[in-house]
């Protein structure tokens, strides 16, 4: 009785700890970079190198802020939306612009999937094939004056196509 009582309790247990231990994991899927001045940002596979980043450190190159514009963008489900259509905005601690500030470009391990990824050399495109909500996580990666890692996130919200036309 003893024995039965005590492996019940062990399987209780053993049920809530797995429960408990679920975790988000992001992937980091390609690079971006923010513009030179007024074109559009680049997106894309190894956009920049080694030599690039110690470059910018060697310059003290902080990165205070990171911003992703639009926020939220709505497409349907197979529809294309590339991340060079957004405007992507990095600035210094003075809040002037750092041109051709790297960018890490990351989204949820289980959101991949149905996001349709499409990663050129060019860009990074989505062609989701589920409806929902999907975040996706611009990350600086040179640090900001306080060692600190600044970064943005955008959502990309998929409807069925008629919903978006009735």
């Amino acid at each position: 009785m003893l024995m039965l009582i005590g492996a019940l309790l062990l399987g209780v247990l053993a049920h809530r700890s797995e429960a408990t231990e679920f975790q988000i994991v992001w992937v980091t899927i390609g690079d971006a970079e923010t513009s030179k001045g007024e074109g559009p940002p680049r997106a894309g596979r190894h956009l920049f190198m080694a030599a690039d980043l110690t470059e910018m450190a060697l310059k003290q190159i902080a990165v205070a802020k990171v911003e992703v514009t639009p926020e939220i963008n709505s497409v349907a489900v197979g529809e294309k939306f590339c991340l060079t259509s957004l405007k992507m905005v990095a600035t210094q601690p003075n809040r002037s612009p750092v041109k051709l500030a790297p960018l890490s470009v990351s989204v949820r391990q289980d959101h991949r999937d149905a996001l349709g990824l499409e990663r050129t050399a060019d860009d990074i495109c989505i062609h989701p094939s589920a409806a929902g909500e999907y975040p996706i996580r611009f990350t600086s990666v040179l640090p900001a004056a306080d060692g600190t890692i600044r970064g943005a996130q955008i959502f990309i919200r998929v409807t069925e196509p008629t919903a978006l036309n009735p």
